[in-house]
Formats: structure tokens, C-alpha cells, sequence
């Protein structure tokens, strides 16, 4: 028996309440008018921070913050960009494929779903920073956004069949309108996990539960049924009520959904842009680094430790592997650090700094330690995902134990090392 965690399993369940006032909350979308409004104030953004902080005596260091987030910035635009890009290329490809329902085509429109998928999640650190430079209403929006865009776990069972109910899902339910308005209300309407809407419905759609013994759903599943058999005419079936017919309806409507709430969110994102451009010089360097420093460690936190990591170690593995269809749990989480590694190191000041030689300069520790922990967890976490991927692994249950302990460690030393650089910009 593996340890129980249960503060984290707390938290996550405290976590899926907050989402579900998001999702009430946010049911009408503001709408973009004024900087002031999407905006945090200053006492909706790290309300504790210190007043006197030598960081915000140095005029260079302010002038390399300052630097850093238009970096940052600029940074976020070219993300959005690219995600627009490879989500309008998956819905091409997704054309061609209805067009031609053939296994080339799936495996094609399989890696474009790849593709833009692990583009989002290189770009999920963008997502903890707005939490701390956008207002608490597009806060909400965001969430709710996210929710509808890269919601995992889902019960697969709600989507199309599965093992032993060969009948099972909104798929094979010919009561259950198509229609785009219809999929969004079914989204999550009695459970979080019932998801309709998203890169993971799309990603079920695509390679179905038998990916679990080796073997992915056949394009033969979505290919167009145009002429009814005689049973299906006794029954008195219409062709737009069968599975194959409904599976190709329901993917189509799905990836418009995906574009348009990217694309909501997308406007959101450009609007927190311009209006932080416009007001860079009203948030002082210890702020703007504390920023840096928590969306880091809340990514860390949430998206790995309470999210996976914590739930595996209670041997929850059905809902901790965050893409097990298409087995590209390793592919998410590298990107996921990919992010904070190009924050870290990519982005540069007028002056030639980057934010990791700034953060040396506030810990003598960090240069060395937090990096060997963060190459050393980046191993671990692919190591581990590769194993668990199919929810089975050839390891003892001791020896999976361990490797999930392991990385747990690793990934809260690189926290521990961010927080100590968080109380040296307040000293």
C-alpha cells in the first residue's frame, strides 16, 4: 500500500470547488473596454509585498525588470501566434481527414494534434502569470477558458464507447444534439470530469481506450456511412444517427470550439499586453520579479506536484496521467519546463540580463542547486510518465513508489530554492 497523502488530495478537490465557481461566475463574459479593468490594482497583486525593499533602490535592477517583462511579453504574443497556428493547422488537416478517412490521414491529424497540444502546454507558465496581472473578473474568464480548453482527467465513457459498453457516450447517443451550443451546456454539466470540449476530448476521439492494449482507433471509425443497411432501415435509423456519421460531426464540432475559446482567450491575453506596456512603469522590480518567481512555483505546484504527482503516490493513476490515449504525458511535462526554461534563460534585457542571472544575484545557492534539480527532475518525470503511461508498469509497486518520491523532491527543491529568492527581493 502506498502512502496517503491527504492535504494534496484535499487540495485538489478544494481545487475542482474554485473551478466550479469559476465556471458559474464567469457564465457572462466581460467585455474588453478599459487597461483598468483587465488590469489587477495593485491590492489585488501580491497584497503582502514589502514597501522598503532594496531591490526597488537600485535603478539597474529596475531597469532589467522592466526589460525582462517586455521580453516576456513579446514572448507570450509569439506563443498565442503559434498556438493560433497549429490549432488552425489541426482543423485543416481534420478536413482532409473527413474528407478522406483514411489511416494516413488519422496519423497525420494525430501529430498536428501533437503538435499544438504540446505548443499550449509550453505556454501553460503564461497562464499562472496572469494570475497575478489580470483582474479577478478575466481571471475567472481564464479559467473557465481553460477548463473548456485542456480540462483533464475526462471519463471517456461520457465521450464514445468503452471497454464493455459498446454503447456509451454522447457518440452513440442519438438523443444528444450536435449542435455547438448543445456540446458546450453538456460540458461538464453534472461532473468536472465529464468533459465534452477540449484538446483531451479531441485526443480520445483520436486514438480511443484501446491505445491501453496497443492498439489506437481505426480511421474506419470515422469513415462516412452514406447508405443505410437493411436492419438499420427496419429500425428506422437515419444516417445522421450513426456512430461513424455522429463521431465525424462531433470531432468537426469540437475543433471549431477549441479555436473560437483559443481565440477568446487569445484576445484577453493581447489586450493584458498593451495594457501592461502602457503601465510597465507603475509596478516596482521587486513586484515584477515576485511575479516571475510565484507563476514558476505555482506552476510547479499545481500542474505537477498536486495535480499528478501527489494523486500517483495514492495509486490514482487513472486520473494523474494527463494524456494517456495518445501516451504524451513525457512530450506535455517537457514542455511545461520548457516554458520556464526559456524564462529563465531566453529572454534578455536591453542590457544584456536574464532573469536567471538575476535571481543568482539575489541566492548564492540558486546557480547550482536549482538547476541540478531541475535537469535531474526533467529526467525523472519523463522516466516516470513513460512507465505509468498505460497505467500499468513492469516496476514493483515499491520500486514505483520510490521513482514518484524521487521526483517529488527534486521538483519541491526547486521550489524551496525560488522561495528563498522570493525572501531576499523582500529584504
Amino acid at each position: 500500500m502506498l502512502l496517503q497523502l491527504t492535504l494534496p488530495a484535499f487540495v485538489q478537490k478544494f481545487s475542482s470547488f474554485l473551478l466550479g465557481c469559476a465556471i458559474v461566475l464567469s457564465a457572462c463574459s466581460p467585455e474588453l473596454d478599459s487597461e483598468s479593468s483587465i488590469l489587477a490594482t495593485r491590492s489585488e497583486t501580491l497584497t503582502n509585498e514589502p514597501t522598503n525593499s532594496s531591490v526597488d533602490s537600485n535603478s539597474e535592477t529596475t531597469d532589467i525588470a522592466w526589460g525582462l517583462v517586455y521580453g516576456y511579453l513579446e514572448l507570450i504574443d509569439a506563443d498565442n501566434q503559434a498556438i493560433l497556428a497549429n490549432l488552425q493547422s489541426f482543423q485543416e488537416t481534420l478536413n482532409e481527414f473527413i474528407t478522406q478517412s483514411n489511416e494516413t490521414k488519422l496519423q497525420a491529424l494525430r501529430s498536428s494534434w501533437l503538435v499544438a497540444h504540446t505548443s499550449y502546454e509550453q505556454a501553460n507558465l503564461h497562464r499562472h502569470f496572469s494570475a497575478a496581472v489580470v483582474s479577478e473578473e478575466f481571471n475567472l474568464e481564464l479559467l473557465q477558458l481553460q477548463y473548456q480548453i485542456n480540462h483533464w482527467p475526462i471519463l471517456p465513457g461520457y465521450i464514445d464507447y468503452v471497454d464493455d459498453y459498446p454503447d456509451s457516450g454522447i457518440v452513440n447517443d442519438m438523443t444528444v444534439s450536435l449542435d455547438s451550443d448543445n456540446i458546450r451546456q453538456q460540458h461538464g454539466v453534472f461532473d468536472l470530469s465529464e468533459s465534452t470540449l477540449g484538446f483531451h476530448v479531441l485526443e480520445f476521439l483520436l486514438w480511443g481506450e484501446s491505445t491501453i492494449d496497443g492498439v489506437a482507433r481505426p480511421a474506419t471509425e470515422f469513415a462516412e456511412i452514406s447508405q443505410l443497411n437493411e436492419a438499420q432501415l427496419e429500425a428506422s435509423f437515419k444516417l445522421e444517427q450513426l456512430g461513424n456519421n455522429r463521431r465525424r460531426e462531433f470531432i468537426t464540432v469540437i475543433t471549431s470550439a477549441l479555436l473560437e475559446d483559443f481565440g477568446r482567450s487569445k484576445t484577453i491575453w493581447d489586450q493584458t499586453n498593451l495594457a501592461l506596456r502602457e503601465r510597465i512603469d507603475t509596478f516596482t522590480a521587486e513586484r515584477l520579479l515576485r511575479i516571475f518567481v510565484d507563476a514558476i512555483s505555482t506552476l510547479l505546484s499545481e500542474e505537477i506536484l498536486i495535480r499528478s504527482l501527489y494523486p500517483l503516490l495514492n495509486e490514482e493513476f487513472s486520473d494523474s496521467i494527463q494524456s494517456p490515449y495518445s501516451k504524451s504525458t513525457p512530450s506535455a511535462v517537457t514542455a511545461q519546463l520548457s516554458g520556464i526554461e526559456r524564462l529563465l534563460l531566453e529572454i534578455r534585457s536591453d542590457s544584456g540580463k536574464s532573469l536567471d542571472e538575476l535571481f543568482i544575484s539575489f541566492s548564492p545557492d540558486y546557480e547550482e542547486l536549482f538547476y541540478a534539480s531541475f535537469d535531474a527532475s526533467k529526467e525523472c518525470l519523463v522516466l516516470l510518465y513513460s512507465s505509468l503511461q498505460n497505467f500499468q508498469t513492469s516496476l514493483s509497486p515499491l520500486q514505483t513508489e520510490f521513482d514518484i518520491v524521487e521526483c517529488i523532491n527534486l521538483v519541491t527543491n526547486m521550489i524551496d530554492h525560488l522561495e528563498q529568492i522570493d525572501v531576499s527581493l523582500s529584504n
